[in-house]
């Protein structure tokens, strides 16, 4: 038997198990209507083809997506829900869903901002504040390693037991991961979080003259 009669006979094997193949393939979603149990795959020789997954799985898959629960916070206040009527109440008079829409988004970020700057407020030092507002008075808002370690070198004779086996690094450090200050090739710079952060514990009349 020669090459070319060779290929011909392995074609010939080969026919009828791919055309059965290739016609499940394109009739599949007829075969689904057909099999409320749900067919996965089916073999043929050697050869597997993959159908579709079980009616039930894909029952599970919708009800998880369709759970929105994990997405609503824990009230440990007790008091959400009389809050939340008063807000229906508010909406109420809107008559525009997608002006609604946007005044909860917009009602939200700012909830959002207010509890990130509380946040950053309860763990900063007085002395930081000053360091912010001392960078924000600054051209480009920017100052040199050398202007700023005073601030954590004051501060530290100042409270030297708080201090103790504390370095400039991890003074810095907690400006730089809350986001309110950048170090960029050696220039510490106050970002606009910073800024927006001495804005708001200003507005709020938060004392700055915290210790430390």
């Amino acid at each position: 038997m020669d090459d070319k009669q060779f290929l011909v006979e392995i074609v010939k094997h080969m026919a009828w198990p791919l055309v059965t193949i290739l016609a499940v393939f394109f009739v599949k979603d007829k075969l689904d209507s057909l099999f409320s149990g749900g067919v996965k795959s089916a073999k043929l020789g050697d050869a597997e083809v993959q159908f579709f997954e079980s009616r039930q799985n894909n029952q599970v898959n919708t009800e998880l997506k369709q759970d929105l629960k994990h997405l609503i916070p824990v009230d440990p206040t007790g008091i959400r829900d009389g809050l939340e009527d008063k807000i229906k109440s508010q909406l109420e008079s809107i008559k525009d869903e997608k002006e609604k829409i946007n005044i909860l988004i917009k009602n939200l970020a700012q909830q959002q901002i207010y509890g990130y700057f509380d946040k950053i407020y309860y763990s900063i030092f007085g002395s930081q504040i000053q360091l912010l507002e001392f960078l924000i008075i600054k051209p480009k808002g920017e100052a040199s390693l050398q202007e700023i370690v005073p601030f954590f070198e004051n501060a530290k004779k100042s409270y030297p037991e708080a201090f103790l086996g504390k370095f400039f690094s991890d003074y810095i450090e907690f400006l730089i991961s809350w986001e309110l200050v950048t170090n960029v090739g050696g220039e510490y710079s106050i970002t606009a979080n910073g800024k927006a952060f001495i804005a708001y514990i200003t507005a709020m009349k938060f004392n700055k003259n915290k210790s430390l």
